[in-house]
């Protein structure tokens, strides 16, 4: 490769090559520092949200402890019932979490399993295929004082099965994805809270109604995902 061009421009000035090179660890020196105030910002507004869930609940512990004790004890009742009563869902599984923000994290899950008939691949001929349906809802202590944050999700998933080849055998259908995803965020007030809520939880976990038919899916409850 020929670099005269280089060589020339080094010489016409000898020193260009020197600021090139300090042009370069400036920028990278600039880069670190504005990255680390980044960082500080960040982990002054996770602390600052920490604080103010913390203070949310030690004011309202009561009301989110009853909630979350009610939607439990109505659980417990659905799976005491005999199976048939019990279909197409089986259980309603309770779970307690963790959280980096110390938010109360509880949530409640369900599934269930369909077949669908569907086209298969680019060949477009029929076929069935098994799907599970998986029902999520979850509670946590909101930052905004007075507040309750619930998120239900709903996604279905294709149950993969080995092939004699012994590949996966997928469904490649790029718009299942969206059409069979459903996740939304809603924000309530705990003081307002009646009972309403946790029986219509209960009943889309129990697949008797679909999450838009949930009183609280209005728009004035959604909020944006964080």
């Amino acid at each position: 490769m020929d670099n005269t061009g280089e060589i020339c421009k080094f010489a016409v000035d000898p020193n260009l090559k020197d600021k090139i090179e300090m042009s370069n660890w400036l920028e990278e020196a600039e880069g670190s520092i504005a990255f680390g105030n980044d960082h500080d910002r960040l982990d002054e507004k996770i602390r600052k949200k920490k604080e103010s869930i913390q203070e949310n609940y030690l004011a309202n512990q009561s009301l989110y402890d009853n909630f979350i004790q009610e939607l439990k004890s109505l659980s417990k009742r659905v799976n005491e019932l005999p199976a048939e009563y019990r279909e197409p869902f089986g259980k309603i599984s309770f779970h307690v979490k963790d959280s980096k923000l110390n938010n109360h994290l509880r949530y409640l899950s369900s599934s269930t399993r369909i077949k669908k008939r569907m086209f298969k691949s680019v060949f477009r001929f029929l076929k069935i295929y098994n799907f599970k349906r998986v029902r999520v809802a979850y509670f946590t202590v909101s930052s905004e004082m007075g507040k309750i944050d619930v998120e239900l999700k709903e996604n279905m998933l294709l149950r993969v099965r080995m092939t004699r080849t012994g590949e996966n055998e997928r469904l490649k259908d790029p718009r299942r994805k969206k059409k069979d995803r459903k996740d939304y965020r809603f924000r309530l007030d705990l003081n307002k809270i009646n009972g309403n809520e946790s029986r219509d939880i209960l009943d889309w976990l129990a697949y008797k109604k679909e999450m838009e038919e949930i009183q609280f899916f209005a728009g004035e409850y959604q909020v944006e995902s964080p």
